[in-house]
């Protein structure tokens, strides 16, 4: 049976409407986007392999089963020894660098390390120095879905374990642990100093383990414990009263 024309019409509109909102709801929103740049952007990584001091950087295949040429982590390592003897290496192995931008596309994720790679030259140093030859500039990471993006694959949650196919992200999980405490511990665990009030919990994060604990007696229900560290030729003594910071003393 052949529908009125107007009543086709509004099938079609309906039709194509319902598309256009599941394309929306698959793509991620700009304030995930947002989100994932002011989480990482200013942060430091270290480098888990040598990667190539070139604009395009190191493509990283988030799903690489079924492709014989990547490695578990989604590496293609003979493409990667290429880039990196003819473009010569923009972040070695085992450095930190910084995060310096962050971009979200519609099927991957692109994090810039310590500019991205885009210094001038790369190809023509490299020739001149050899394979390996350590240039400025950066490097970049693209993450490759193979799909659209959503809001859920840019949560941090989601996306650092990616980050740590191929970086030590310990620096950030730090990060993540002071967020949601007072201004003053925050400013105090990123500068590495112990003031009073800490918990046990802030200072491990901000001086890590003591090289020495006391705990003393005490004749009433209240607990006294002393950690003792050795940081830069000074001794320093933190004293906790039922687990917070009551006395910092520098020698």
């Amino acid at each position: 049976m052949k529908l009125p024309l107007k009543h086709g019409l509004l099938v079609l509109l309906v039709l194509l409407a319902s598309g256009c909102a599941m394309r929306l709801a698959a793509e991620a929103s700009e304030k995930a986007k947002t989100a994932l740049g002011k989480a990482l952007l200013g942060k430091d990584v270290k480098a888990l392999l040598d990667m190539p001091a070139y604009k395009d950087g190191l493509d990283l295949y988030v799903y690489p089963k079924g492709e014989k040429r990547l490695d578990e982590r989604g590496l293609d390592l003979k493409e990667l020894s290429k880039y990196l003897k003819d473009k010569g290496v923009g972040v070695e192995r085992d450095e930190w660098v910084t995060v310096t931008d962050v971009k979200v596309d519609s099927d991957r994720v692109e994090i810039h390390l310590g500019g991205g790679g885009e210094g001038r030259g790369a190809s023509k140093n490299a020739e001149k120095k050899g394979a390996g030859f350590k240039r400025a500039g950066g490097s970049r990471i693209n993450f490759r879905y193979g799909r659209d993006l959503s809001d859920a694959d840019i949560q941090l949650d989601a996306f650092l374990p990616l980050l740590e196919r191929v970086l030590d992200t310990g620096k950030l999980h730090e990060n993540k642990e002071i967020q949601g405490l007072p201004p003053e511990f925050q400013e105090a665990i990123r500068a590495k100093d112990v003031v009073q009030g800490m918990t046990y919990q802030m200072v491990l994060l901000s001086a890590g383990e003591p090289d020495q604990k006391k705990v003393e007696d005490t004749t009433d229900d209240s607990l006294h414990e002393t950690w003792y560290y050795l940081r830069e030729g000074h001794r320093w003594v933190v004293k906790f009263l039922n687990g917070k910071v009551a006395k910092v003393q520098v020698f």
